[in-house]
């Protein structure tokens, strides 16, 4: 089976308060099993607002994109979760 490349866009939950880098590294911790983070980072939305940009690779089997947004959902702090693009690596 190949593997996926999955951009995300991860907005911090605003009714809990968590700081954007304690949320980054609660990110870096997710189970390797459903995927691996390869790169996260911080960026500026508007506003002094931040959002998390991760890139992960996940298997290319069916359901595990879902099941590794829905562990990345369950991470405390995370608000929104968008994907901003994916791709079949070869």
């Amino acid at each position: 089976m190949g593997e996926v490349a999955v951009q995300y866009k991860v907005m911090p939950d605003p009714d809990v308060e968590v700081a954007i880098d304690d949320l980054i590294n609660s990110l870096k911790n997710l189970d390797e099993s459903l995927g691996k983070v390869h790169r996260i980072e911080k960026k500026p939305l508007a506003f002094g607002l931040m959002f998390v940009e991760l890139h992960a690779v996940v298997e290319d089997a069916e359901g595990l994109v879902d099941k590794f947004e829905e562990e990345m959902s369950n991470v405390v702090g995370v608000g929104e979760i968008e994907v901003l693009g994916m791709g079949r690596l070869l």
